[in-house]
């Protein structure tokens, strides 16, 4: 293992774990001043990506406050942090005391290439897994396409449950450009469409509910 200086880590929670094009401004990014980097398989770095893992007690003790951060004028340090790669990606990773991942952060491009290059030349390290549970599935969508599915599955449930069918069939018109009775079905054709894809229509939807919300008309 070698030490890694100044670079930028943008952790999220297992669920989600983006790129760093998707990173956005009002993210919390921790400017790092120095965190140990491990070579790993190709196999075991695809595990820590997708899976919430626990790793060995023994792991922990290696990199135990081993990862400086700068905070403000101080420095903090965080007691179980570490970056791996596989020799073309790199990652970081955040256990909790008991060997588990709790965040994990992609890097900025140019930074990533720099390090994977400095991983091959290290000596794979044996990393003993304990528990894995998959986490993160495959994402074909960008995290701004996750957010509009997200705010309109809320307003359709939420219109749905809370009777304002006059909403409800008013998004149905606005997509499908027609009408139907069921408001039952407005709302399940709704929710089907936004999750097979985000479209320039969903869009639409998102920019008008957003500005209704704006100006409290809805």
């Amino acid at each position: 293992m070698i030490y890694i200086y100044d670079i930028l880590l943008n952790f999220c929670d297992s669920d989600f774990i983006y790129d760093f094009y998707e990173w956005d401004k009002n993210d919390d990014i921790n400017n790092i001043k120095r965190i140990k980097l491990m070579h790993v398989t190709k196999n075991i770095y695809d595990i820590l990506l997708k899976y919430d893992v626990v790793v060995d007690k023994e792991f922990l003790v290696k990199i135990f406050k081993t990862c400086e951060v700068y905070d403000r004028k101080k420095v903090k340090v965080l007691d179980y942090c570490t970056l791996f790669s596989d020799g073309e990606r790199v990652m970081a990773i955040e256990f909790n005391k008991n060997g588990k991942s709790m965040y994990k952060s992609k890097l900025l491009i140019d930074e990533e290439e720099e390090i994977a290059v400095l991983a091959n030349k290290l000596e794979i390290s044996d990393i003993k897994i304990n528990e894995k549970k998959l986490a993160l599935e495959s994402r074909f969508y960008t995290r701004e396409e996750g957010m509009i599915r997200l705010f309109l599955q809320k307003e359709i449930n939420d219109a749905y449950k809370n009777k304002k069918y006059y909403k409800l069939n008013y998004l149905y018109q606005e997509y499908f450009e027609k009408s139907i009775k069921s408001y039952k079905k407005m709302k399940d054709e709704l929710i089907l469409s936004i999750n097979s894809y985000i479209d320039d229509k969903h869009r639409t939807l998102y920019n008008l509910l957003k500005l209704t919300k704006k100006n409290k008309q809805i």
